[in-house]
């Protein structure tokens, strides 16, 4: 059984003045997904997320969410949906507890209880600090106030745009802990814009590529990595002895030169033999390792004839 869409764009598009900010966007985010929106700073990224959250109104298409379109039901649609755009706001003179009693006050209507804004406070990892002035946090601790404040509301989709840019590695981390809890404890489906391939390669279970405003591909991460699974990296000296070498076995395709050593892609089990003909050659191997990466992937589709 397949898993129910809660978030479908049809044709959706946005222009302004003289250009398109996206256009002809058709995204399926199904119920449970850690959903992938890629595409370098620039691409459409904002503004995608922006009409599907109402920030904006559309030029082209349609948005439906939960089974109910934007234009017509806008209140049934986004009642359980959460976003952050970009960078969160808050009082920084303020505690975290207060800015989420205000945040509270204006989603639900009311001021949270102790017990909900302390409990929020400890699945982002704030509860101990939730006394402490906002300006005193970092930069990745306000970012997990702010996704904090977004699931007050208890929302089934929360929607990040950008959610690490700007952070250290332990703020990127902590980031991404994050959202895999929200997916696997509260069974949030969470759609997560960003130009960082590793971040999102490490955390979404499917994804899009978007650039320039026009829709790349999208599908299931790891089926689509499969173009990429027999691609490795080869170091060794001397290299273009080494690849002459490469070019003339049938068991190498498209050997060739990089800054990192030698890509190629060869099949799994023909690679010790590979390595023992260039060892038998006089040609030092240094290491091989798998290039089965959403960055290789994304460069593949580059590389094809797409523009990305």
């Amino acid at each position: 059984m397949s898993q129910e869409i809660i978030l479908r764009t049809e044709n959706l598009g946005k222009h302004f003045k003289n250009r398109w900010a996206a256009q002809d966007i058709n995204l399926e985010v199904r119920r449970g997904d850690v959903f992938g929106f890629l595409g370098p700073n620039g691409a459409g990224k904002s503004t995608t997320i922006r009409m599907i959250l109402s920030l904006i109104k559309p030029t082209t298409g349609v948005v439906e969410l939960f089974g109910h379109r934007l234009n017509a039901s806008r209140e049934r649609a986004l009642q359980n949906v959460a976003g952050i755009v970009e960078k969160p706001d808050f009082y920084l003179y303020l505690s975290a507890y207060r800015n989420m009693q205000i945040a509270g006050s204006l989603t639900l209507g009311r001021t949270p209880d102790d017990k909900k804004i302390m409990g929020t406070l400890e699945l982002v990892g704030l509860a101990e600090r939730a006394r402490d002035r906002v300006k005193t946090y970092s930069h990745g601790m306000k970012q997990r106030l702010g996704i904090a404040q977004a699931l007050l509301c208890d929302p089934q989709l929360i929607m990040l745009d950008e959610p690490t840019n700007g952070l250290d590695p332990q703020g990127m981390k902590e980031v991404r802990e994050l959202i895999v809890r929200l997916s696997g404890e509260r069974g949030i489906t969470v759609f997560l814009s960003s130009h960082l391939l590793n971040e999102v390669e490490q955390v979404a279970t499917r994804m899009a590529i978007i650039n320039k405003g026009t829709m790349v591909v999208q599908g299931n991460v790891e089926e689509l990595l499969q173009a990429t699974a027999n691609k490795i990296l080869l170091n060794a000296e001397p290299k273009k002895k080494a690849l002459t070498l490469l070019e003339k076995m049938k068991h190498v395709t498209v050997p060739a030169l990089s800054d990192e050593g030698i890509i190629a892609t060869i099949e799994p089990k023909n690679i010790p033999a590979v390595v023992a003909a260039l060892v038998e050659a006089k040609c030092k191997v240094f290491s091989v390792q798998p290039k089965h990466s959403l960055e290789e992937y994304f460069l593949s589709v580059t590389q094809n004839g797409t523009d990305v």
